[in-house]
This record gives C-alpha cells, sequence and structure tokens, in this order.
C-alpha cells in the first residue's frame, strides 16, 4: 500500500472513529464531509492509477485528490481542535460560522504553499463552495443509509422523534416524514432522527399500551376505587379486552392519591380519542359511585360546601314516581319515602346501565335523557325508554337476574330504587306489595297485548299476581 493510500486510509478512519465517538450532534454532522472527502480521495487516487481509466480523465483525477485530501483534513483539524468531545454544545467563543471560516483559511494557506496548477487552484476554490454547501445534504444522506440498514422503522409506522410524533409516510434521502394526529407533514431531516432517541409504537405488534393518571380523595378505599376505574374503562370503545385493562396506584399525592389507569389501543393514531373516552367514562363512574376527584390543595374549602353534579330532577321525583306505571298506585306517602331513598346515577352516551344475566336488586326510574334496552347474543333493540319510565322491576321485587341489557343513548340520569326501602315499605304497609304485583301484572299483560314481538315475549312471561306476591316476600325475607 502506498503512503499517498495509506495517508487517505488514516483520515478516513480517524473521521469514522472521532464520529463513533463523540457525544457532540455538531461533531457528527461536521465529520460526515471528512469521511465523504476521504472516501473521494481514495477513490480518485485508485482510479487515476488503475490502467484502464483514460489518460486525460486519470491526469484530471490526479489533480483533484489532493485537494479532496487536504479539505478532509482541514474540517477534521478544526472540528476536534475547537470542539468539546464528550458534550452535546458548541464552543461559547466559536460558533459554527466561525469554525467554517477557520477551516477554509487553514485550507487556503496549504493551497497557496503548495499548489502551483492553476487547475487544482480553481478546484480548491470549488471544493470549498462545494464542501460547505453539502455538509448539511451528504449528512442527511448517510444518516439516511444508517437509518436504512437499522429500519428502526419503516412506511405506515406511527413512532415519535423528540417532540414530534405522527405515522411514517415517506423516507427518502434527506429527511422522513410524519402525519401527525392532525394531519400536519413534519418532515424531519435524516441526520437529526439519527442523533435522537427513536420510539416506535407500530413494532413489534401494533397494540400499545396506554393510561391516564386521576386523582381520588383519600377518604375512598382503593380497592373500591380501582374496581370502580376498571368497570369504566372496560367499557370504552377503543380499549382492547385483551389484553385487559388495569389500573394501579401511582402516588400519594398533596390532595389525592393518584391512579393510573391502563388499557391497550390497535392505533396509537387514535390514542388521544381513547384516553378522552377513559377520562369521559370515569368521570361518569365516579359520580354514580359517589367518588370525589379533589381540588388543588391550596383550595380551601368546607365539606358540605363541595360543588356536585346539579340534580334538579330531585324535586321532581316524588310526581314522576305518581306518574308510573309501575308505582302510581301506591300512596302519596309511599312514594314521598321512595323518592327520599332514590339514588341518582348519570351515565354517559353508551355506558350500559344494566347488563343482561347479572344480579341485580334494584329498580332504575328515567329522569333525563333516553335508554335503549336490547337482548343478546346479538345485541337486539327492543325497545327504547324515556322520562317516566321503570326498568329492572323484577330485579327489585324479587332478585331475578336482569332480563335485558339497557344503555344510555347520550347523557342519561336514572334514579335507583334499591329493595331495602322496598322492604321498610312492605313492613309498614301490608298493601304495597299486592298493588305493586298488580301493576306488574297488568303492565305485561298490556305489553304483550301490543306485540306478537318473540323477542318482547322474552321479557313477558305471565304470572299471577298472587304467584308475584309470594315470591317478593320469599325475596325480601318477609313473613
Amino acid at each position: 500500500m502506498t503512503i499517498p493510500v495509506l495517508i487517505g486510509v488514516l483520515v478516513l478512519v480517524l473521521a469514522l472513529a472521532a464520529r463513533a465517538g463523540t457525544r457532540n450532534t455538531y461533531v457528527k454532522r461536521k465529520l460526515v464531509l471528512s469521511v465523504a472527502l476521504a472516501a473521494a480521495y481514495l477513490v480518485a487516487h485508485l482510479l487515476a492509477l488503475w490502467p484502464g481509466t483514460p489518460p486525460g480523465i486519470a491526469g484530471t483525477l490526479s489533480a483533484i485528490e489532493s485537494v479532496l485530501l487536504v479539505l478532509a483534513s482541514s474540517n477534521l483539524l478544526v472540528v476536534l481542535a475547537v470542539n468539546p468531545f464528550g458534550e452535546d454544545r458548541l464552543p461559547a467563543n466559536l460558533p459554527a460560522i466561525l469554525q467554517d471560516a477557520i477551516t477554509v483559511a487553514l485550507f487556503a494557506i496549504v493551497v497557496v504553499l503548495f499548489f502551483n496548477d492553476r487547475f487544482q487552484l480553481t478546484a480548491a476554490a470549488g471544493a470549498v463552495v462545494v464542501g460547505l454547501a453539502l455538509q448539511d445534504t451528504l449528512g442527511n444522506a448517510m444518516a439516511g443509509l444508517a437509518l436504512q440498514a437499522d429500519q428502526p422503522y419503516k412506511v405506515g409506522d406511527w413512532i415519535r422523534v423528540g417532540d414530534h410524533e405522527g405515522r411514517v409516510t415517506q423516507i427518502s434521502w434527506r429527511s422522513t416524514v410524519l402525519r401527525s394526529r392532525e394531519s400536519t407533514l413534519v418532515a424531519l431531516p435524516n441526520s437529526s432522527i439519527a442523533d435522537s432517541p427513536i420510539v416506535n409504537y407500530s413494532e413489534p405488534a401494533p397494540p400499545t399500551r396506554i393510561f391516564v393518571d386521576v386523582g381520588v380523595s383519600y377518604a375512598s378505599p382503593p380497592n373500591h376505587v380501582k374496581a370502580v376505574i376498571l368497570d369504566a374503562v372496560s367499557q370504552v370503545p377503543l380499549a382492547m379486552a385483551t389484553p385487559s385493562p388495569d389500573v394501579l396506584v401511582v402516588d400519594f399525592a398533596n390532595s389525592s392519591i393518584i391512579y393510573r389507569a391502563r388499557c391497550f389501543v390497535l392505533d396509537m393514531e387514535r390514542s388521544s380519542l381513547a384516553q378522552d373516552q377513559m377520562r369521559t367514562a370515569i368521570w361518569y363512574a365516579f359520580q354514580r359511585n359517589g367518588l370525589e376527584i379533589p381540588y388543588p390543595i391550596q383550595v380551601e374549602y368546607a365539606p358540605d360546601a363541595m360543588p356536585g353534579v346539579a340534580v334538579p330532577e330531585e324535586a321532581d321525583l316524588p310526581r314522576l314516581l305518581g306518574n308510573t306505571a309501575l308505582l302510581g298506585g301506591l300512596e302519596p306517602e309511599a312514594r314521598a319515602r321512595l323518592a327520599s331513598s332514590a339514588r341518582p346515577r348519570l351515565y354517559g352516551d353508551g355506558e350500559v346501565i344494566v347488563r343482561q344475566g347479572a344480579t341485580g336488586r334494584t329498580s332504575f326510574l328515567v329522569a333525563r335523557g333516553l335508554v335503549r334496552v336490547s337482548l343478546a347474543p346479538d345485541d337486539q333493540e327492543v325497545t327504547r325508554l324515556t322520562v317516566g319510565d321503570v326498568f329492572g322491576e323484577m330485579s327489585w321485587l324479587t332478585g331475578d337476574a336482569r332480563s335485558a341489557t339497557v344503555t344510555a343513548i347520550g347523557d342519561a340520569l336514572v334514579f335507583e330504587l334499591d329493595d331495602h326501602v322496598l322492604r321498610e315499605l312492605a313492613e309498614a304497609t301490608p298493601g304495597v306489595l299486592d298493588t305493586l304485583a298488580e301493576a306488574v301484572s297488568r303492565r305485561r299483560r298490556e305489553l304483550q297485548a301490543i306485540t306478537a314481538d318473540t323477542a318482547h315475549r322474552h321479557l313477558q312471561v305471565d304470572e299471577a299476581p298472587a304467584s308475584l306476591v309470594a315470591r317478593m316476600k320469599r325475596f325480601l325475607r318477609l313473613h
């Protein structure tokens, strides 16, 4: 191996080793020029010596090869001499443009002192201009090759690079183009991607875990809170059932215990929508279960002064009860007692209020909005109920399993009646159960008379009032 080749190899190896060993991203980018020029020098030198190269071309290559080597060496020397090798910063008194000026000055001194050929001088001037102009382009091209070799992502993957996140739509020599959630295109230079951590949400498999943090009062038992959150997240449309969602306690904060609800989604592009659905479901679940999301600790408030969800229907509840076919036959005192014990439950659009086959001991009165009644296994819609309608009465009266699934359409406010108040009423007023049994039987006969739908008949099993009263007494443990 000749001395010129050894010199070229030495410059190339030094540039590659320095680029691999430094933590300074500016140094990495600048050394790309030295690597490219040293490689070009070796190619030109070998082609000039190759017997098959035409004499004219060989002479031209011999004239410019030394220009390439000097420029590569000048750039390498300045970059390594003035920049911190182990820190990612520029020296305070030597910005990038001043470093380029020093490189050009050093190159010019060598050219003036040692180059006498006119063609070499012209080539030297052109090499400076082209070399400085192509620094970033060469860096991006080499970074693009490295990225293609490693393949940390491909077109169609959802990735995050630094502060940018989106789906890869194009990979070129110069840049990688991402489409963000807002459908804007972001072109990232390959050199900046190569020097940054890359998070690929689409590999090795599409399902990606997302999470939502929520604070709950210290007075609420964690196991109960976890159960409420898990039930809410399990109903989120974009949350995958497998792997299943989970809930963790992640912090004891100043004013609350912080819970993290986690679930998997198939498409990271829709993660923001999935998190919105999770937060919405959790809020409604908390309202129904009396769980408090505390205000910041800096806010002072009395426990009885906390703002709550307005339920104006509570004042009109006795009238609503009196207008129902099931409860309208009760005495005013009995309806007032039911109204005072009824618990408001607010459900968001698409939330399941009761599920077919589940156990239950309560009934519900629709006070606001609309609910949908459907049957398994194909979720066939049976009917829709509106303000003043009652559902779940057989579970309330006899403890039967839920005979249908009831889902909120839009925001729906229902009042829940439990079996404890029913037992108290039955003990205080013996005729209450007879009145309710007659109302249930009459309601079912009316429904059977107006429909021949077999799905409806599933809900309308005819039963004599006396038999129904007996079952109610057994359920309520009344003699």
